[in-house]
C-alpha cells in the first residue's frame, strides 16, 4: 500500500514491558494500557515512486475489535489527533452490577442502566489485545495542477495492542464505585 503513516507520541505514550507489537513498523502505533489517558497525532503521507502527494483528507472508517473512549478528530488534512481513555477493549473483564429488583448481570462498566452497586470485578483472561483502525485517505493525484485532482481513495490500517494493567484497571473500578448509582 502507497500509504506511508507516522504516529507521533504527545502525551500519555511510555513504552510497555514486554511489549509485542513490532517496533519500525508503519503499520502499528505504539502499543497503549487500558484505563489509561492518551493522546498522540498520527500524520499520513501518500508515497507514490518517486513522488509523495499531498493528502486531502483522512477519516477514521472503523475499529475492531471496538474500543470505547477514544476520540479521532481531524487536525489539518493528514493528521488525526487520537485522545482518550481506551476502556472495554477486554470483553471478559467482569463487571457485575446489583439492580434495585436485586437481580445481578454482568455489563460493560460505561452501561447506561440505573444499578445500584457493583458486586463483583474480575480481570481479564487475555491481557493484550490487537486493535485495528481502519482510514480512508484521500490524496491529491497532481499537485502541480491548479485545482486538485482526487487520486483514488485508498484505506489505510493500522495496528495497536491494547494492554490490560491492574492499577489504571484497579482506578477505573474504584471511581466507577464512587460515582456510584446511575
Amino acid at each position: 500500500m502507497p500509504v506511508e503513516v507516522t504516529a507521533i507520541p504527545i502525551s500519555g505514550i511510555t513504552p510497555i514491558p514486554g511489549d509485542t507489537a513490532p517496533v519500525g513498523d508503519p503499520s502499528w502505533l505504539p502499543s497503549i494500557f487500558n484505563a489509561v489517558p492518551i493522546e498522540f497525532n498520527i500524520v499520513f503521507s501518500y508515497l507514490e515512486d518517486p513522488d509523495t502527494a499531498p493528502i486531502i483528507s483522512v477519516k477514521l472508517d472503523s475499529i475492531s475489535p471496538a474500543v470505547e473512549g477514544l476520540t479521532f478528530t481531524s487536525v489539518g488534512n493528514d493528521t488525526i489527533n487520537v485522545k482518550g481513555t481506551a476502556v472495554n477493549v477486554f470483553t471478559d473483564e467482569i463487571f457485575r452490577f446489583l439492580f434495585a429488583d436485586k437481580s445481578e448481570r454482568n455489563l460493560p462498566p460505561t452501561n447506561t442502566e440505573d444499578w445500584e452497586t457493583i458486586v463483583k470485578w474480575a480481570a481479564p483472561g487475555v491481557k493484550d489485545k490487537q486493535v485495528t483502525y481502519n482510514f480512508t485517505v484521500k490524496y491529491d493525484d497532481n499537485p502541480a495542477a491548479a485545482v486538485p485532482i482526487v487520486g483514488d481513495t485508498v484505506t489505510a490500517s493500522l495496528s495497536q495492542i491494547v494492554s490490560w494493567k491492574f492499577d489504571p484497571s484497579l482506578a477505573y473500578f474504584q471511581d466507577l464505585i464512587k460515582k456510584g448509582k446511575r
